[in-house]
């Protein structure tokens, strides 16, 4: 009886399995229809065709599977979107209708999880624990500290605001964080996740080839064939193509199937191709130091002919991105050419020199206030009053401005919170004994690597979801590495082993049984009360 019953809710009916074939339609009805508008057609008409079919979409899925959505437990629907938060973050103000911009897919369900989750733990009155408290403890303190800023903040007014974002980051990163707890929800993030990526090229590709963008982003680009994508600028773009890198380049060594390697083939194509259209140097530099890395790790691993293999396809990739860099390819090497961006320093004009004078001046503005930070979202108010002649006050370099704002202490978190994922996701990369896990703790530590490079090329990153949940899926496979390795996992990531305990919100059944196939459950019978139901326990 209970077996039936679990498949009548976990698996939907025919009408459900209709509804979703009439939601994808309408997402490719969309995408049709955006193709279609050449360039010159009006923003509104664009953000129309794209949002119109998919809410159609959804409210048919809404109304033909109601009984199906009607059967799903709570907990279910909770970290189903708590799950889909990272995905929904990045597409951002692009997942909104026309006249309703404020309020788009990713605010909605965070409200929705937010007060449904809220009021799912005054319902149960169950005790929850918190899993990864060192990185929770560094972001607080972060936190707290921009806080104690304010006190000397030249515009108080403006810390607010800032702390609302960088707080929804944390939001973003522990979502992300929340899917270790369980197997299959990790893979059904790095399902959303992936499925953005590809998203996201194919409507780069697009802009390159109609020069016509989405409205959310920046009109600069209009009637032009740089790409943004979901973002608001080709910079913010680039940059999130140089983090997924890693994980594409990696994938053949979790699947070696004759179909995966076709579709990282093809994916790394149009990344490469989409990337010749930002212009961006820095994500260039970025892509080049992870795929020397990846070449490294590879090799090392490999046998002879598998080295030989690695190393000439590793001199090919790094040539051709030092040809680009280096001016060569026409058009596409110019915008590239670093001799070109060490002219316009010297030269005070241009990108470069833009760039050069905003570290200056805020450098020059951390100084005003001892190197302890001018406040939260205060740097750009400095920089603007003590150079009025500054078109741009955005320091374009999140090293930077996290020193300026935040001053030295800030930059020692940040730094020590960065520096203890990178190493943890080394560890679960070489120690983690799931091979999924393995995957992940390798691409997330080289991602982890080229963010140090790729994170200058943003305007700000507190506009950049995409830190948050790299920074969350470092999190993400040190708790799935010691779930799947068990009680040897407490020595290995000097971390406690996780206390056996009843299914919570983010736990899943075959965690809650023992784990992995072929662990035993747990002797003694579960208990309610100490069943967990946090994001990052």
């Amino acid at each position: 009886m209970a077996d039936t019953a679990s498949q009548t809710v976990g698996r939907a009916p025919r009408t459900a399995t209709t509804a979703a074939l009439l939601l994808a339609g309408a997402a490719l009805t969309a995408v049709l229809t955006a193709f279609a508008l050449r360039g010159g057609a009006p923003r509104t008409h664009v953000a129309a065709a794209l949002g119109l079919p998919i809410l159609i979409g959804v409210l048919l899925f809404c109304v033909l599977a109601r009984d199906w959505l009607a059967r799903l437990p709570v907990r279910l629907l909770l970290a189903a979107g708590l799950i889909a938060l990272p995905a929904l973050a990045v597409l951002g103000p692009a997942l909104a209708l026309p006249h309703l911009r404020p309020l788009f897919g990713f605010r909605v369900v965070l409200a929705l999880v937010g007060l449904g989750g809220l009021l799912w733990l005054i319902a149960v009155r169950r005790r929850w624990r918190l899993e990864g408290t060192t990185y929770l403890v560094l972001f607080a303190a972060w936190v707290c500290w921009l806080l104690i800023t304010l006190a000397w903040a030249p515009d108080p007014a403006a810390g607010p605001r800032y702390l609302f974002l960088l707080i929804g980051l944390g939001v973003v990163g522990a979502a992300t964080a929340s899917a270790g707890l369980s197997a299959r929800r990790l893979r059904w993030l790095l399902i959303g996740l992936a499925a953005v990526y590809g998203l996201s090229l194919l409507v780069g590709l697009a802009e390159a080839v109609t020069h016509v963008h989405l409205p959310t982003a920046s009109p600069a680009y209009s009637g032009r064939s740089t790409p943004a994508a979901f973002f608001f600028n080709t910079n913010d773009f680039a940059t999130w193509l140089a983090l997924c890198w890693p994980f594409v380049l990696l994938l053949p060594s979790y699947r070696r199937r004759a179909g995966t390697l076709a579709l990282v083939a093809l994916a790394l194509l149009a990344t490469a191709g989409v990337l010749l259209f930002t212009g961006s140097r820095v994500s260039v530099l970025a892509i080049a130091f992870e795929t020397l890395i990846v070449a490294v790790v590879v090799a090392l691993r490999a046998g002879r002919w598998g080295r030989i293999a690695v190393a000439v396809l590793a001199v090919v990739a790094l040539l051709g991105m030092g040809l680009l860099l280096a001016g060569v390819g026409g058009r596409f090497g110019a915008s590239f050419s670093l001799s070109k961006l060490v002219g316009q320093v010297h030269s005070g004009s241009g990108s470069g020199a833009i760039r050069s004078e905003l570290q200056t001046a805020g450098l020059r503005a951390a100084s005003t206030r001892w190197f302890l930070g001018v406040g939260p979202g205060n740097a750009e108010v400095v920089v603007g009053r003590e150079n009025p002649g500054f078109t741009v006050l955005n320091l374009h370099d999140w090293w930077l401005e996290v020193f300026v704002n935040g001053g030295l202490p800030a930059l020692l978190i940040f730094l020590t919170l960065y520096l203890a994922l990178l190493a943890a996701a080394v560890r679960v990369a070489r120690h983690a004994r799931d091979h999924l896990v393995r995957y992940l703790g390798l691409a997330t530590a080289i991602a982890l690597a080229g963010f140090s490079v790729a994170i200058i090329g943003p305007s700000t990153a507190i506009y950049f979801p995409p830190m948050a949940i790299l920074f969350g899926l470092a999190v993400a496979v040190v708790l799935r590495a010691r779930r799947t390795d068990g009680l040897e996992a407490a020595a290995r990531y000097r971390r406690p082993a996780p206390a056996a305990g009843g299914p919570g919100l983010l736990d899943s059944d075959a965690d809650a049984a023992g784990g992995r196939k072929g662990r035993s459950a747990p002797r003694r019978p579960a208990r309610r009360d100490d069943a967990a139901v946090g994001g990052i326990r």
